[in-house]
């Protein structure tokens, strides 16, 4: 009798269930294989039994009867009539492998908490008699199957070797993502999954220092020798021959001193030396990914290589549990991933199956977080620098941080973990030099009453320009392009902001530069959230910034005279008033500005010595506001294994309970009519949404991929899908009912 483990669906036939075990157990093994070499826990004998085990025995339960008769096409049913992960997990309770246990469990509902399993076991109580009576035939079923096969042969896997008694929580999502994403590639691929591990290039890192040298030196060919340039190079050459020893180090340079290849050059050369397989660009904002990865294709790439295969351009976190949703998840196979904090760091602290197959791409990488000032919430510091600092001792990763308004978190008390010496890859010498320059280059003033968006739109009429203008909140930011349109006139105002999909940001991107590379008309401003903070590459003669956090003004000022080409230019910061039409606050910028706000009262000088001050202060503030304990809450969860409570509380947006909608009206006729469609078309199209405007708005579900909402109500490429957010505020409040 032919026993299956997947029954036909869309264009896949049924599948055996003797190919999924092989493929699985093959595809985990080799998961394994590719980490062993820079994960030292996972060298002996235990990593391998684990997920061996797990893979082998994870379907076990589908070989009951009951779910032989649907996945065989017998009888038709939405779902498998009995929960088979009991099968596996009672199997291995047999066999005393605890572990492998866990892992087949969790491997499709998420890893539990500890405690959890502490009070109700591992087992499905509902079914634990059924599974208890029938567990000998299963495992006859199985063995047969592939002993049959020729697969795998009796008592090889089950040695019952322990664990190392100083496993980690991320240890366990790191085996966990190896079972998962074989089950989850062989599900979707079937049996082409095995020759899809191939399939990415290398990184190469000796060949591609030399062509970022030749890109780097062609850049330079056209320009005079500023003291500017001259300092670059001098960046470029120290950062590129660097030889530090420390597994985690970091840079201060200044805005505007070509980090994006003077640090690509350090990680390149590391990675040749260390033999590492990938390189992490971690950024904080969407918008800025389009900007260096089209920096880094350009330096990067070799002759005959497709770009996006070697710089993955990953935009959101686009993690889907349902298998028709699946294959649109953006998985970091690629040897240069540039991603966001929200998409990197969220993944550490995943329960899930859908986001957590992805990790075992981590160890043996250069990480870059690009923008660190602007990475994390203070709060989630801790936990995040016990990752990176274990990461980096047990993963063999290395990590580098880097910001024009770097604060050094490390160093403070509250942070509670490891006092190890963090190393500058940047020489003495020409950080001074770096540092001299910018202090010329712009000023700082406060506004401290509060404004209406009308108030600020006269204030900002006033200035020279043209004049960046940052706001806290997408909403706010939307609502004054609309008002300041009125003091500039048609057409001179724009908007940059996560309302607007990547593909538009990228167009909105394009067309600010043209407008700042011609000097004839200045009359004109660009509405923006934090998100055109870090790392883009503009210059505007004069700047506003609603208060928010010191290292927010700081990055602001790399947005303005950011090549010294105006005599004079100044950064306002202001206040905004609570109570007036469509200014909303942003909760997670309260602690933060009242700190600027005093450090301004004050008139201290606003530069790069006061971050650390800042984020001491914002973490202390925060502690003495919050009910948890002293002792990080988040932490200690981690320590005990509450994988639920850590991905629940670990948000680097808090309340970011947002969907992902679809607004590119191709993207959505392609949906509809069931065209051929990849992740990469659907990131470029979308937008993240809150959860409570998708039901506010009555947007629907796509039918093909679950997870995916379709925005088919207004949406510009302005002011993107606030266009429908304003328009359905104005129809609330004027009592109207909703189209």
């Amino acid at each position: 009798m032919e026993l299956y483990a997947h029954s036909a669906r869309d264009d896949k036939p049924r599948q055996a269930y003797v190919d999924h075990v092989w493929n699985v157990v093959v595809l985990a093994r080799c998961c394994l294989r590719k980490i062993a070499h820079y994960v030292h826990k996972l060298k002996s004998n235990w990593g391998l039994t684990a997920i061996s085990n797990a893979a082998e025995y994870h379907d076990l339960g589908k070989l009951d009867d009951e779910n032989q008769l649907v996945l065989s096409g017998k009888k038709k049913a939405s779902r498998l009539p009995i929960n088979h992960v009991d099968g596996g997990v009672a199997c291995l309770e047999q066999m005393g492998e605890v572990l492998s246990e866990l892992l087949v469990r969790s491997h499709h509902q998420g890893l539990p908490n500890f405690s959890t399993l502490a009070n109700v076991g591992f087992r499905d109580m509902k079914i634990e008699d059924r599974i208890n009576a029938l567990l000998e035939h299963y495992i006859f079923l199985h063995r047969g199957a592939l002993s049959k096969g020729g697969i795998i042969e009796q008592g090889k896997i089950g040695s019952g070797v322990c664990p190392p008694d100083d496993l980690k929580a991320m240890d366990i999502r790191l085996m966990f993502s190896c079972v998962v994403h074989a089950d989850h590639l062989d599900t979707s691929i079937r049996k082409r999954a095995i020759d899809c591990l191939s399939s990415s290039p290398k990184l190469k890192a000796k060949q591609r220092l030399l062509q970022l040298r030749r890109y780097v030196d062609s850049l330079g060919s056209g320009h005079g020798e500023t003291m500017r340039n001259k300092l670059r190079c001098e960046f470029f050459e120290a950062s590129s021959c660097a030889n530090q020893e420390s597994s985690i180090t970091y840079c201060d340079a200044p805005v505007g001193t070509g980090k994006t290849t003077a640090i690509m050059a350090n990680l390149l050369t590391l990675a040749d030396r260390k033999s590492l397989r990938r390189i992490f660009i971690i950024l904080p904002f969407t918008n800025i990914i389009t900007q260096s990865v089209f920096v880094y294709r350009r330096a990067l790439v070799l002759e005959g290589e497709n770009p996006s295969d070697v710089i993955a351009e990953i935009h959101h976190r686009a993690d889907f549990d349902d298998s028709r949703s699946r294959e649109l998840t953006a998985l970091w196979n690629a040897p240069i991933i540039v991603t966001t904090a929200v998409a990197f760091f969220e993944t550490f602290a995943s329960a899930h199956p859908s986001t957590l197959r992805r990790i075992q791409q981590v160890p043996g990488s250069a990480i870059f977080l690009d923008e660190a000032h602007a990475m994390l919430p203070a709060k989630l510091l801790p936990l995040a620098w016990r990752w990176v600092c274990r990461s980096a001792d047990d993963w063999s990763c290395y990590w580098l941080l880097a910001s024009g308004s770097l604060s050094h978190f490390w160093t403070l008390r509250e942070i509670g973990f490891d006092n190890r010496h963090v190393q500058s890859i940047l020489p003495d010498s020409i950080r001074s030099a770096l540092t001299a320059f910018e202090k010329r280059r712009v000023a700082c003033q406060y506004v401290k009453n509060n404004q209406t968006l009308a108030e600020l739109a006269d204030f900002c009429g006033k200035l020279e320009g043209p004049i960046i203008v940052v706001l806290n909140t997408v909403h706010t930011a939307a609502a004054f392009a609309k008002i300041a349109e009125a003091i500039f006139g048609e057409g001179n105002v724009l908007h940059l902001s996560t309302a607007l999909a990547p593909r538009d940001q990228e167009i909105t991107l394009k067309y600010i530069r043209s407008r700042l590379e011609y000097r004839g008309h200045t009359r004109w401003c660009l509405v923006a959230t934090s998100c055109v903070e870090a790392g883009v590459d503009l210059s505007f003669r004069n700047g506003v910034r609603e208060s928010a956090s010191l290292m927010s003004l700081l990055q602001l000022m790399g947005r303005v005279n950011r090549n010294s080409e105006y005599a004079d230019s100044v950064v306002w910061t202001i206040n905004l008033d609570p109570a007036s039409e469509n200014v909303t606050k942003n909760p997670s910028f309260e602690q933060a500005s009242r700190i600027l706000n005093d450090f301004l009262e004050k008139g201290m000088s606003i530069d790069m010595s006061l971050c650390t001050k800042a984020i001491e202060q914002e973490i202390r503030q925060g502690l003495s506001l919050s009910t948890d304990s002293q002792d990080n809450l988040l932490t200690n969860a981690e320590e005990r294994f509450e994988f639920e409570e850590v991905e629940s509380k670990f948000k680097v947006i808090p309340d970011n309970d947002t969907c992902l909608a679809v607004v590119d009206k191709t993207i959505i006729e392609r949906i509809n009519d069931n065209a051929e469609i990849s992740w990469k078309d659907i990131q470029r199209g979308s937008v993240r949404v809150r959860q409570k405007l998708i039901n506010k708005l009555g947007i629907q579900e796509a039918y093909r991929f679950p997870g995916i909402f379709i925005w088919d109500i207004e949406y510009s490429p302005c002011i993107g899908y606030m266009e429908a957010v304003l328009k359905h505020k104005m129809i609330d409040k004027n009592s109207y009912a909703i189209a």
